[in-house]
């Protein structure tokens, strides 16, 4: 221990030094990482790949939104993996005009992404009490759903992420934590997003699921955070099949804002032993069938990793084995 406190000295001493000597009104640039390059082919293969029928990769991106003017890739888009099939703006949209936004439409378009906004049911009932309270409730609920459908394609973004957490304090008295709340919302949303909306872009509920949704919706993604064992996944689905839910629309995520350094938490693998919980979700399926997919909250935290983002490069890797 005490060497290693004379080496961290003489180089804090070093460093401080050489830094000493620096003119102190000479501004330095940042040392942005540079992304490779893709050719139009990789790009071309790549977009197939992601409208190919195979289990998607989900996350929620802390780091979407502003400007992108970061040195590391880990908070700017460039630095998300190619074969991300969903990514939802935890971080918010980009400033338009921007660098973070540029990067973004080059994700959606040249690498196939589809990007979806994310919204708590309590900002639904705060847009409707600030834009249409003077409405009957039901015409507000469908004027709410219009005005989120023209921010997306203002926007230009490819869908929607609905968090229902109704349990949740903040999100107790909003008018679709009711019984046939969380219904009434995609039935309202379906003109614009969804199966039966026939425009191509998503409707996702993550968190908790309810009758009459499936219908309306494209996938239902479980938060199934630190689950240690595929009989724990197999319960989380058959309660999903009991609100209708079939196994090509149920996606699993991990808690990677906790667990990003280790992949999750332990995982009970009947083959494999003991390995990491994203690796488990990856390899596991319901019985009833194949899964719709896996992916983790706050993604972005796995870009410190090396190689970056290493545990769900190696889960789309498990679903999706590539062709030797």
């Amino acid at each position: 221990m005490k060497t290693l406190l004379h080496i961290f000295f003489f180089l804090f001493a070093t460093v401080f030094f050489f830094t000493a000597c620096e003119k102190q009104n000479m501004e330095k640039a940042k040392d942005l990482q540079k992304p490779p390059v893709p050719t139009e082919e990789y790009l071309a293969n790549l977009r197939a790949y992601k409208k190919s029928k195979h289990q998607i990769a989900f996350g929620w991106l802390g780091g979407s939104g502003g400007e992108g003017k970061f040195p590391s890739l880990g908070l700017r888009w460039e630095g998300v993996p190619d074969s991300m099939d969903i990514v939802s703006l935890w971080g918010g949209i980009p400033v338009e005009g921007s660098p973070q936004m540029k990067a973004m439409r080059f994700v959606q378009e040249q690498k196939g992404t589809r990007i979806t906004q994310v919204y708590f049911i309590s900002f639904f009932d705060n847009l409707i009490k600030k834009d249409f309270s003077n409405l009957p409730e039901q015409e507000a609920v469908d004027a709410m759903a219009k005005a989120i459908a023209d921010t997306n394609s203002r926007y230009q973004l490819n869908g929607l992420d609905i968090d229902y957490e109704p349990n949740e304090a903040s999100e107790r008295n909003s008018i679709f934590a009711r019984e046939g709340g969380l219904e009434r919302l995609v039935k309202a949303f379906s003109p614009y997003f969804g199966p039966k909306s026939n425009t191509g872009h998503l409707l996702i509920v993550d968190g908790y699921m309810r009758n009459g949704v499936e219908p309306y919706i494209d996938y239902y993604v479980s938060q199934a955070y630190s689950t240690s064992s595929p009989q724990s996944l197999q319960s989380r689905y058959n309660t999903a099949e009991t609100y209708g839910i079939p196994p090509e629309k149920f996606v699993i995520t991990e808690n990677f804002e906790s667990y990003w350094s280790t992949g999750g938490v332990n995982y009970r693998d009947p083959v494999r032993g003991t390995i990491p919980s994203l690796l488990g979700m990856a390899y596991w399926n319901p019985r009833q069938g194949q899964k719709g997919g896996a992916g983790t909250y706050h993604m972005e935290y796995e870009y410190a990793l090396k190689p970056d983002y290493r545990y769900i490069r190696q889960a789309i890797q498990i679903m999706n084995p590539a062709v030797q």
